[in-house]
């Protein structure tokens, strides 16, 4: 499966406002957080539309995803410090986002 790979919280959190299957994160060694989306031609199509500003999102989807991913951002960031590493977890995003 291709996959879909940014640091970009507005992406990350379009996409999610846009139900695109989110398929995990890592962390890079400083620390950043990459969301990973599953790529297909709908996945495609927001990405460029993203960057043209020509997507249209919901304002309150786009606000429960931006809310859901920096949840994640902060939990992970605190598993780090707590020398655990980041992976991905599907429960903690259904947990977050509902």
């Amino acid at each position: 499966m291709k996959t879909t790979k940014t640091k970009d919280f507005g992406l990350a959190a379009m996409l999610v406002a846009k139900n695109a299957k989110m398929t995990g994160y890592t962390t890079d060694d400083l620390g950043n957080l990459w969301f990973e989306f599953a790529t297909d031609d709908v996945v495609a199509a927001l990405e460029q539309g993203f960057y043209r500003n020509t997507v249209d999102v919901r304002i309150q989807d786009f606000l429960a995803a931006q809310k859901m991913l920096k949840a994640l951002i902060f939990e992970t960031k605190r598993n780090m410090y707590e020398n655990r590493i980041g992976r991905f977890n599907p429960t903690t995003i259904t947990t977050l986002a509902g």
